[in-house]
């Protein structure tokens, strides 16, 4: 658990903020500017507050009151950067194995070979760091970090330049490392779609302040109604491939199955799909009838409305987030609790590998 109450003042900018994250994944998230990077290098050691405290697992790694200050290198907290950060010189086996050789043996909790299966990357140990995509090379350099043992992970919008695919993917990962180890996340993003479908918990940052700390979907209206970078949600799952026929294929997510176009793949390949939430149609009665291939039953279990937009969490086994107007929410009169169906059409289910 990391403890925190950091003041940060600069001539053109200021960070106050105060929280306690658990060892799940907790998602800092917000505009540009918003004090996101700051709040991590000032948690990871790079960056030292004005004044305040932080503490990791009971130890104080930052006191301004008490003059302690514990360096980067001895908080055994790893951090991973949007451009990953790769030593050009050494290969994948190397770039990871940087950090857990510079470690004392009796530190060394995970294996670097381990951490490679883990992440995929075994098949990749001789390659070059620009022989690799952008997402291998993510992948790299959370592997790196991960195996320098940390008690935490930081990591600094680790998707922002890469396409929906790779975004899938790497999200992929990041549940499984956090699920096989045990390791406490702080992910740091502006994009509210990776902080619903990642996070358990979620800090909302604006103007170098505190906004609001809850569960992510509960932030969603808010930070979208007020920041000009989102214009929507993605909802972001893990699925299964099933059967196919010429034109359509079918994915398994949780368990409920839902159509999409043909996809080259085989039966039981491990997929993220993304579905925009303003493609979704909500219906009160169970529709007839209807070129869309997918009806889906589910019970609203949150509302969230303001300023003419309106989102519904629809539970169905598996939680979608559907984007409508305050007229449709008040003209069909929905509530928390009540049965409804997701409509879409197979078109606008994105299908990627996992």
């Amino acid at each position: 658990m990391i403890s925190f109450d950091i003041q940060l003042n600069h001539p053109d900018f200021s960070l106050s903020a105060k929280g306690e994250f658990d060892d799940g994944i907790t998602a800092v998230f917000g505009p540009s500017g918003a004090g996101k990077s700051s709040l991590l290098n000032c948690l990871a050691g790079s960056i030292k507050p004005s004044d305040g405290w932080v503490t990791l697992d009971g130890t104080t790694l930052y006191s301004g009151s008490n003059g302690i200050w514990v360096s980067s290198e001895k908080r055994r907290i790893g951090t991973v950067y949007q451009d990953g950060a790769l030593f050009p010189h050494l290969n994948v086996r190397k770039n990871i194995e940087f950090g857990w050789k510079l470690l004392p043996e009796d530190q060394r909790r995970l294996d670097p070979l381990e951490i490679a299966d883990l992440l995929g990357l075994t098949h990749l140990l001789d390659r070059a760091p620009n022989e690799l995509s952008g997402g291998e090379r993510q992948r790299v350099a959370i592997a790196r970090a991960l195996a320098t043992s940390p008690a935490l992970l930081l990591l600094d919008e680790p998707l922002a330049s890469l396409d929906a695919a790779r975004r899938g993917s790497i999200l992929n990962y990041l549940k499984r490392v956090h699920a096989e180890l045990n390791m406490p996340m702080i992910y740091v993003s502006h994009s509210i779609s990776e902080v619903v479908s990642i996070a358990s918990s979620a800090m909302l940052l604006r103007d170098g302040e505190v906004e609001g700390f809850d569960r992510p979907s509960a932030l969603l209206l808010g930070a979208i109604s007020t920041s000009d970078e989102v214009d929507s949600f993605d909802n972001i799952l893990d699925g299964v491939i099933g059967d196919s026929t010429d034109y359509l294929t079918t994915v398994r997510i949780g368990e409920v199955d839902i159509s999409t176009r043909h996809q080259n793949k085989n039966p039981g390949d491990r997929v993220v799909v993304s579905l925009g939430a303003n493609k979704i149609i909500l219906a009160t009665d169970e529709p007839t009838n209807l070129s869309a291939r997918n009806i889906l039953r589910g019970s609203v279990s949150e509302i969230w409305s303001n300023t003419g937009k309106v989102f519904t969490e629809v539970d169905i086994g598996e939680k979608f987030i559907v984007e409508l107007t305050e007229n449709a929410l008040s003209d069909l009169g929905i509530a928390v609790g009540q049965n409804v169906f997701l409509v879409f059409k197979s078109s606008s289910v994105e299908v990627y590998d996992a």
